[in-house]
């Protein structure tokens, strides 16, 4: 029997803080809310996938839900790790290490200018992060073929400069994403996870120490399987490529309350403890939508966030494959973070994976609803 647990009293792991206002508090709040989820998730999630739900509303923890797990587990956090990745690239532009969105790839990585063809070299980081680059496919072949050379950008750029031109297509791309790791070491001169650390994790309290950066080896099942063994044991994570820059797509392992301490340092535009942690402007920058999207779940999409309306209210949600998921609804003043069991040891995974689109009905369905006025 799967254990869920929404009550203090039996584990300690739900957290009701009192709303703001004249509304009703957490505890009615959760109360409402509990039951509400449960049902849902019955029906869209019967293998019990998902691991953790946290609930933020007007800055307070409502309600969190664990399944199997608790509030110290970490988990992959898949394509969540890009709009991290946004969010350092924003602050480095605050600081004005890179001059910003209409900088190119020619002038943000000019240690590799030899390798870029004049289209590539032209490209801006505005297009990279709205996956209009030309930058290669998330499908097929693309992903497993830069993953399995000895250098992951410059298979990145060669497959880059035979697109041709830009014709601003929307085509998601971990390629283009992973490309940010090597700007921002060239903008800030330290890994990225050391900036990461100093301008991000470190102000949200988020614990990095000790830190797993396995560097897979896909050329080599083998060896890549054993990496991930370690990988799914490990506490905070962030993997490299073969020249040590930590992925820039995809899988950095986080706790749940790491989630939501993200979604709401957005929700209060960049701030954290009164510090401006990101730039105000960045973080409506990066949750506007750019580009028109039709995928599941979102309508558009900005910086490496997905863009959305929920509820009939505009929302923003980065979204990671299996049902990872940080959704902010600023005018319901909510946060909703989400983890999932999503392991690549599993062939199944596939076929029980809860989407991202799974999220949005859950708030506009289940959640929402029950906030109560």
């Amino acid at each position: 029997m799967r254990c869920r647990v929404w009550s203090a009293a039996l584990v300690s792991v739900l957290v009701l803080g009192g709303c703001s206002g004249s509304g009703p508090t957490g505890e009615q709040v959760a109360a409402d809310v509990g039951p509400a989820v449960e049902d849902y998730l019955t029906t869209v999630d019967p293998e019990g996938q998902v691991r953790a739900v946290l609930l933020h509303v007007e800055g307070e923890p409502v309600a969190e839900r664990y399944t199997e797990s608790g509030p110290e587990d970490y988990w992959d956090t898949r394509s969540v790790t890009k709009s991290v990745m946004s969010t350092l690239v924003g602050i480095a532009i605050g600081e004005g290490q890179i001059e910003g969105v209409e900088s190119t790839v020619g002038e943000l990585l000019p240690s590799r200018a030899a390798e870029m063809s004049e289209e590539t070299a032209a490209v801006t980081l505005h297009q990279v992060l709205t996956h209009t680059g030309g930058f290669a496919a998330d499908t097929g072949n693309a992903s497993r073929e830069y993953f399995a050379a000895e250098d992951w950008v410059g298979q990145i750029l060669a497959d880059r400069n035979e697109s041709g031109p830009v014709d601003g297509t929307f085509v998601y791309s971990n390629a283009g994403a992973h490309l940010l790791s090597a700007i921002l070491v060239e903008a800030t001169g330290v890994p990225v996870l050391e900036y990461a650390r100093q301008k991000l994790f470190d102000p949200l309290g988020i614990p990095t120490e000790p830190a797993f950066e396995p560097a897979f080896d896909f050329a080599d099942e083998a060896a890549a399987a054993a990496t991930y063994e370690q990988y799914w044991d490990a506490d905070f994570t962030w993997p490299v490529d073969p020249q040590g820059l930590h992925e820039g797509a995809c899988c950095i392992k986080l706790r749940p309350q790491d989630l939501a301490a993200i979604g709401q340092l957005y929700l209060d535009q960049g701030r954290w403890d009164g510090q401006q942690v990101v730039p105000e402007q960045w973080v409506e920058q990066a949750t506007t939508p750019h580009v028109e999207v039709r995928e599941p779940g979102a309508t558009g999409y900005g910086y490496l966030w997905w863009t959305t309306d929920i509820a009939d209210e505009p929302g923003y949600v980065a979204f990671g494959l299996g049902g990872q998921v940080i959704a902010v609804v600023p005018a319901q003043q909510l946060v909703l973070a989400i983890a999932t069991e999503f392991d690549d040891r599993d062939p199944a995974r596939m076929a029980k994976e809860f989407s991202g689109e799974s999220a949005v009905s859950m708030l506009e369905n289940a959640i929402i609803p029950n906030l109560g006025s």
